[in-house]
């Protein structure tokens, strides 16, 4: 410790022609190797890019995880919507059933949902006559990307439901 204080108190006198100036960005009391301050700003820079550089690539990674969940969403609450306007427009329960679903896979299997993988449900409920309640369930089971880089949990099935009154003047058309 004797030595480490005597190395001190000998940096911090000056020494013959220095007359007590000192360099502006020099640190002359560290028993470390002196350097100036815009080389160790310069490190500091460096190791901060380098860390908001391994951030903003797991940003990407974690964003382009969740697009095919959000798109398959997305894609089964259209079909679900499609379907449940038909079912509730068609005056024959069975018809309205039939086409019900094919609005639904039609939805589903378009080339604009861009969900390639994902796994899709239809369960169409007929209405029990004119004026009554029926409606469209789309199941759906997204794919996850990078899930073998990220660890990522099997997000499993969601289901998307809407529900459509008849309206009651499709009473009269029998």
């Amino acid at each position: 410790m004797n030595q480490f204080m005597r190395l001190l108190t000998k940096e911090l006198k000056p020494g013959k022609g220095e007359k007590g100036k000192r360099s502006r960005g020099n640190i002359s009391f560290s028993p470390l190797p002196s350097c100036s301050a815009a080389q160790s700003e310069r490190g500091q820079a460096l190791a901060e890019t380098a860390i908001f550089s391994a951030m903003a690539v797991l940003l990407a990674f974690g964003l382009l995880t969740l697009i095919p969940v959000h798109r398959a969403r997305t894609v089964a609450t259209s079909a679900a919507y499609g379907c449940a306007q038909f079912v509730s427009q068609s005056p024959n329960p069975n018809w309205a059933v039939w086409q019900g679903e094919q609005v639904a896979w039609q939805t589903l299997e378009e080339t604009w949902s861009g969900t390639p993988g994902v796994q899709y449900d239809v369960q169409v409920i007929a209405p029990s006559g004119p004026g009554s309640q029926g409606g469209c369930a789309v199941s759906y089971r997204p794919t996850i990307l990078f899930n073998g880089l990220l660890g990522l949990p099997d997000p499993g099935w969601r289901t998307v439901t809407f529900f459509s009154q008849s309206e009651t003047w499709k009473a009269r058309w029998r």
